[in-house]
Formats: C-alpha cells, sequence, structure tokens
C-alpha cells in the first residue's frame, strides 16, 4: 500500500519541481550538442558491482565527455524506499536499477517508455535474450534495458556420479533421470543427500511448477493457478523428495555449520548461476560440473535480473538514455562477460569468448549457462509481488515441512492471494 501512495503521489508532482544533487536528478542539459549533462545513477550492490559500475563509467567517459555521471551506491535494504521518496519528491534519479518490483514503477505509469529510444536509434531488442526483454515489458512498451540475468542451473559433484556409475547430467535430462540418480546417490546413514534443500523462494519452487506444465498465475494475473494439476503434482513431487523418498535432506539432517555441496554431501544442488563462483573459491576436495535444469512438459528456468529505467520525471532524459545505452550496449556488456557469472543479456557477447572462456577452470560445460537462458522464463511479478511470496513462503513452507498436506494449503492460498491479486487491479486502475 505504501508503494501504491507514493507512487501515485509521485505522479501527481508536476516535472518542474527542483531537487538536490545527492538526492535525485542532475543538471538538465537538454541533450543538445554542445552542452554538458550530469546524470544521477543509482544502483545497489556491494563492493564487486561498484568496481564494475565504475570501470564502465570509464569506458563512458571516452566516448561522451560531454555526461558527468554520478554513480550513487545505495544498500539493498533500504533501496527501495530511497527511491520511492525521491520520486514522491519529484526529484527522481535520472537512472535507477530495478528488478522484479519493476511491475509496480510500470503499472503506475511512473517509467519514461524506452520504445521510441530504441527504434530512433536503431537497437533491436531481438538482439537480447527474449525472457530478458519481456521481463521489463509493460503493455508490450520496452521501459527498462538488462543489464545482467541469470537462471536456475543444476549443480553436480562428479565424484558421487563417477561412484555410482552414473551418467552426467546432460541438456537432455529429465526430471525422470534426475529423480533415479538422486535416489541412487541418497544414504541417509552417511548424510549424503541426491538433491541439496529445496525451499520456498520463488525461483525455487517454480522451477519445478513451470517445468511440470503449472504456473503461478493466470495468464492475465488475476487469479493464482498453483491448484492447478500440474503445479499440484510439481509442488506435491517437492514434498515427496524430503518426506517420502528423503533423496534431498529434512531440516533436522542438516549438518549444523557445514554448507552440504561444497563439502560434498550432495550429489546435486538446483539454484543460481552465483554457485559457479563460489564453488571455484570453495570446492577443493571433488570435480563438479554444471547443466541446465532437468526437462518436464516443458523446458523452463527462472530468469533473476536487473535493467536500467529512467523515470518519467527524469530532467534529463537524453543523456539518461545515453548512460543506459551504454551500460546495456556491447561495452557495458563486455566488461560484466569478463566476470563469467551472471549471463550478459546481449546475446552476441554472451555467445562470445568474452563470456565463455573461463580457461582451465571449472565448470566444463559452462556453456550450458546459454542453453539455460534460452529457456528462461520471466516471473509473473504484480504490485502484490512481495505479497504473494510471502504467502507462498507460509503456505509451501507448511508442505515442505509436511505440516499440512498439498490439497489442503494450496486451497488456503489461494483464497489470500485471488484476494491479493484483486486488491493489486483495484490499485493498477
Amino acid at each position: 500500500m505504501l508503494l501504491a501512495m507514493l507512487l501515485v503521489t509521485a505522479m501527481m508532482m508536476t516535472a518542474g519541481c527542483g531537487g538536490s544533487a545527492d538526492t535525485g536528478g542532475g543538471a538538465d542539459s537538454g541533450g543538445e550538442p554542445g552542452k554538458t549533462a550530469e546524470v544521477s545513477f543509482s544502483y545497489w550492490g556491494g563492493d564487486f558491482d561498484k568496481a564494475r559500475m565504475e570501470k564502465i563509467y570509464e569506458e563512458f567517459k571516452k566516448v561522451h565527455p560531454e555526461i558527468k555521471v554520478n554513480l550513487i551506491q545505495i544498500p539493498s535494504d533500504g533501496y527501495e524506499q530511497k527511491q520511492l521518496a525521491t520520486m514522491a519528491a519529484g526529484n527522481p534519479y535520472d537512472v535507477v536499477q530495478l528488478a522484479e518490483s519493476f511491475y509496480s514503477y510500470a503499472s503506475k505509469g511512473t517509467l519514461e517508455d524506452l520504445t521510441p529510444y530504441l527504434e530512433r536509434d536503431g537497437i533491436d531488442t531481438s538482439d537480447y535474450y527474449d525472457a530478458a526483454i519481456r521481463a521489463y515489458s509493460y503493455q508490450d512498451k520496452v521501459m527498462a534495458m538488462p543489464m545482467r540475468m541469470g537462471t536456475m542451473i543444476l549443480l553436480y559433484n562428479k565424484n558421487l556420479f563417477d561412484q555410482h556409475g552414473l551418467e552426467y547430467p546432460s541438456d537432455e535430462w529429465t526430471w525422470d533421470d534426475f529423480y533415479a540418480a538422486a535416489k541412487t546417490i541418497t544414504d541417509p546413514k552417511n548424510s549424503i543427500f541426491g538433491l541439496g534443500g529445496v525451499g520456498s523462494w520463488w525461483a525455487s519452487y517454480q522451477t519445478w511448477v513451470y517445468s511440470y506444465g503449472g504456473s503461478l498465475l493466470s495468464e492475465d494475473r488475476t487469479q493464482l493457478t498453483l491448484d492447478s494439476p500440474e503445479a499440484k503434482k510439481a509442488i506435491q513431487t517437492i514434498q515427496d523428495m524430503i518426506w517420502k523418498d528423503n533423496i534431498a535432506p529434512q531440516a533436522s539432517q542438516l549438518l549444523q555449520g557445514v554448507d552440504m555441496w561444497t563439502s560434498g554431501k550432495v550429489g546435486m544442488i538446483i539454484d543460481g548461476p552465483w554457485h559457479i563462483l563460489s564453488s571455484q573459491a570453495n570446492i577443493k576436495d571433488f570435480e563438479w560440473d554444471i547443466a541446465p535444469v532437468p526437462k518436464g512438459a516443458k523446458e523452463a528456468s527462472p530468469l533473476f535480473s536487473n535493467a536500467f529505467a529512467i523515470p518519467k520525471l527524469s530532467k534529463n532524459k537524453e543523456a539518461a538514455w545515453e548512460v543506459v545505452k551504454f551500460w546495456t550496449g556491447e561495452t557495458g556488456q563486455k566488461i560484466l562477460a569478463a566476470e563469467h557469472g551472471e549471463i550478459p543479456p546481449l546475446k552476441s557477447v554472451a555467445e562470445s569468448d568474452a563470456y565463455l572462456n573461463i580457461g582451465d577452470n571449472p565448470p566444463a560445460n559452462f556453456k550450458s549457462q546459454l542453453t539455460s537462458a534460452q529457456r528462461a522464463f520471466a516471473p509473473q511479478a504484480t504490485v502484490k509481488w512481495d505479497e504473494i511470496n510471502r504467502a507462498a513462503d507460509t503456505y509451501l513452507g507448511q508442505i515442505f515441512n509436511e505440516q499440512r498436506s498439498v490439497d489442503d494449503a494450496l486451497a488456503e492460498m489461494k483464497i489470500e492471494v485471488d484476494r491479493l491479486l484483486e486488491e493489486a487491479k483495484q490499485l493498477e486502475q
């Protein structure tokens, strides 16, 4: 509700409101030739992100010496509140980093439509991974340009597979293949499990739901559809993995203070690509590799990403667009690619050695990241995204802890989420 109220307030403010350099928009150049410009650029992240942003800016200055960019790093905690406050004051940052909350901003009309800028400058969005563009489109308009993306991937312990004479996971693996291998590897008496933990985090459970042919919401995002037969089967499978077949550890079976993956206690984990860098740094005692998540009725893997948008009330849109275009263009994407972590949304960079050449470092099948990117689907975000995730955490947590049956918990969850979606509908009108 706070988000909606502040966004509405922001839209009621006039573009003529002033502001200070440390809170919002930079100097107004109008993007005219011969004039200098100043762009405020807000983002979140740690030291790694800060170093990347500054590196891209060094390259940007060579091309656009007339545009000064004030990089403003804001802690993740409080980032949304900071953005809302500057927008409500009518003085937003000229460029803002967004993720799943993008939908709330776009649905309230607080973001500049970037489609005319893309068309004017001849930028073809088909050069980017489709899911990354769709994630930041609203009513068929591109409202933000993707900077980074990742999907859920499967990481596996090659030593445990070899120990049991199992074939390694491939791009063509199915959930049946996965389940059979996990059961073979599992040895609870020695705290060895086929799969690491499965949780109620949206990308975790939705990996199963979507590949089983289900979805979180109806296509028009007005109803919860986790109670469909396909989604129920997926949720039941997760519960069975933990409690019926115990191929994934129950909470009481987790070793205190031990990372089950890097210590070699699980055959596989299904999680985000950030495990690649951490595995390179921390795994010393076994060989490992990656593959796309197994296939079910569909090839599907949740997309997580972030993008850069220009608030509609920015007073320096042309210069801000040059910033967004450069950061998400070839140069910015190549700097991201050199980290060999998250996937550059610009396909020509992702599919080049700039990203794929990791030398002799594991994983050997690093290229499978691109297969995962092709299978990615954008989350069904709404203005009630956070509330729906909290409901999922409550009800799915009860299922995965075997406190309630799938039918019982999902029936109650549907009542709550459908009510939230009705509220979302009212807020968007």
